[in-house]
């Protein structure tokens, strides 16, 4: 099959052609000296299939053998085969000859020339791609009856999947093909490939929630045609289980082994993601601290946490990775892109009642959540629906605020966001801003905004608070001075459409490490009181009407890489 495109380029594919793609696994740790491989042809643009894959012979090899020790590794598939510091051998694209070299960071090729011929005529086409932006490799067998008949070599296919970046910013997953004379050859570059993955601590064994009803009801449809072939490709042996009712990730993750978990992998929306990390917590506090559990700071949280968007909002991946793509996630999740964000704390009568990590809201974006709970059948548009019928009723709230600001080097009206290599959030060492002096602030409210993120979702890219942080040991605290339902859709239309946040005289930010609230209200009966609004925390209702919020620095890792732009 001739292709007309250059032959380092990197081309899409699609995922659900191949479900049931192999991946090849690590096996023997023993060094040897520097091996030429044989001839192989160029690495060419994708191939369609002709046939599904599960029909296609492919050479499997046993997976996680690096976790053994080199004494207990035996491959089945790699009888022959040797692990090497470094790997190279001339390879054929296109005819012409190329010189490739696999070293323990990165796999690159050039054009080999002939003698008499200088290299300046045609330019250098040297391209390099890093390990840390492969995927995984595996080789299984070309079948082509037109090459079998003609008697053609190189029936032998060796992938090395990598990521290529969408004018959006969404990963896509893409490969480099060789093809080999010997099927000897290609396990070998697959082997050595993917050894050197291994050392690059990337999660393999993962257990996967599903909530087959967050949002569109897609979240099984997106795992079975999308994720779980980006998973097995990466070598990760995935646990799934499938929710089917509020609460049930939460009574699983109390009973794993975390010890032989590397991560847990959250297929649906933020309400999912919530349940995971409260009961990481919540498990922590209890195994730590026992019967005073719920009255201690948190610690961090032991398990690395990968989220997959399937909900309604998506806010969380929206802010972590800036894209609501489910292939962008997985592929950052099964690369082992970290980043550390900071965890919120609600406390209620000195104990703690639950955690959160994007938003927590009083008022308005209480009162739109309370109402829409009874319009799930909509969808995600019933956020909008429940909106509208609260801007035409807007309620205003008396209360008392109380909070200490942060001390950081970045303000809430800043125009620089947290993107990728963030000083900020990538300073581990930094420490816990000072607590500062308690500042009160009285009066009626519209709503009352944690953000511990930007606080991104489909109606405002950019986000309640465009400048916050993810790593920073801070919330931006948002409060909206009693204003009509005008004023107020005004204000939201600047935000959504605009993106310009904190519009307006009546509308105060402080950048802070933690606050206070007491609803002025004798009852303080939420749904019994029409002067008490109810709490949003990360899509799901708090009653309580006064509380105190504290922000932990960088206690949880998510498998997630900041947006680039």
């Amino acid at each position: 099959m001739s292709v007309k495109s250059a032959p380092d380029v990197i081309t899409s594919h699609d995922l659900s052609e191949e479900s049931n793609t192999p991946t090849t696994s690590e096996s023997d740790r023993t060094a040897s000296s520097a091996i030429t491989a044989s001839t192989l042809e160029s690495p060419n643009a994708y191939f369609p299939l002709k046939r599904p894959y599960s029909e296609l012979p492919f050479v499997r090899d046993t997976r996680d053998a690096f976790q053994m020790g080199a004494s207990e590794i035996v491959d089945v598939s790699y009888e022959n085969s040797k692990v090497t510091s470094n790997l190279s051998g001339v390879m054929l694209m296109k005819n012409k000859k190329y010189t490739v070299n696999l070293s323990p960071y990165s796999l690159s090729w050039e054009r080999l020339y002939k003698r008499n011929k200088s290299s300046s005529s045609e330019g250098s086409r040297k391209s390099e791609v890093s390990l840390t932006n492969v995927l995984g490799s595996c080789s299984h067998f070309n079948f082509s009856l037109k090459r079998i008949f003609r008697k053609k070599a190189n029936l032998f296919k060796l992938r090395v999947y990598t990521y290529k970046t969408g004018e959006s910013g969404n990963w896509k997953l893409c490969y480099y093909q060789f093809q080999c004379s010997t099927l000897k050859t290609a396990q070998e570059w697959s082997k050595n490939i993917n050894y050197r993955l291994n050392l690059l601590n990337r999660p393999r064994n993962c257990h996967v929630f599903i909530n087959p009803f967050s949002g569109e009801n897609h979240a099984s449809e997106i795992y079975n045609k999308k994720i779980s072939n980006i998973f097995q490709i990466a070598g990760m042996t995935p646990t799934v289980t499938v929710t089917d009712r509020r609460g049930h990730a939460y009574s699983v993750v109390q009973t794993l082994d975390l010890h032989l978990t590397d991560v847990i992998i959250c297929i649906g929306g933020d309400g999912l993601f919530g349940e995971v990390f409260n009961s990481l917590l919540w498990r922590q506090q209890h195994d730590v601290y026992e019967e005073e559990a719920g009255q201690r700071e948190p610690e961090v949280c032991p398990v690395r946490i990968g989220l997959i968007p399937a909900g309604s909002t998506n806010g969380v991946v929206l802010c972590t990775t800036g894209q609501a793509d489910p292939v962008t996630s997985a592929l950052q999740i099964a690369m082992g892109r970290e980043t550390r964000i900071d965890v919120i704390s609600v406390w209620h009568n000195g104990k703690i009642e639950r955690f959160g990590t994007n938003f927590i809201g009083y008022g308005f974006f209480g009162d739109v959540l309370r109402d829409s709970e009874l319009y799930r059948w909509m969808g995600p548009s019933r956020y909008d629906f429940s909106g509208f019928k609260t801007i035409i009723n807007l309620g205003s709230y008396k209360g008392d605020i109380m909070f200490r600001e942060g001390i950081t080097s970045g303000k809430p009206s800043d125009t620089l966001q947290c993107k990728k290599g963030c000083k900020i959030c990538q300073e581990e060492d930094l420490p816990q801003p000072q607590p500062q002096e308690w500042v009160k602030v009285s009066g009626s409210f519209v709503s009352l905004e944690g953000c511990v993120m930007s606080c991104s979702s489909p109606q405002a890219n950019k986000g309640l608070s465009p400048s916050a942080h993810l790593g920073d040991g801070c919330l931006d605290l948002i409060v909206h001075k009693s204003v009509n339902g005008l004023r107020y859709f005004q204000y939201l239309s600047n935000l959504a459409f605009f993106h310009q946040p904190f519009t307006g005289e009546l509308v105060d930010v402080y950048r802070v490490t933690e606050f206070k609230f007491r609803a002025q209200c004798d009852n303080h009966k939420p749904g019994r009181c029409k002067r008490c609004s109810y709490w949003n925390i990360d899509g799901e209702l708090y009653y309580e009407s006064e509380i105190h919020v504290k922000v932990h620095r960088q206690i949880l890792t998510l498998l997630a890489s900041q947006p680039e732009y």
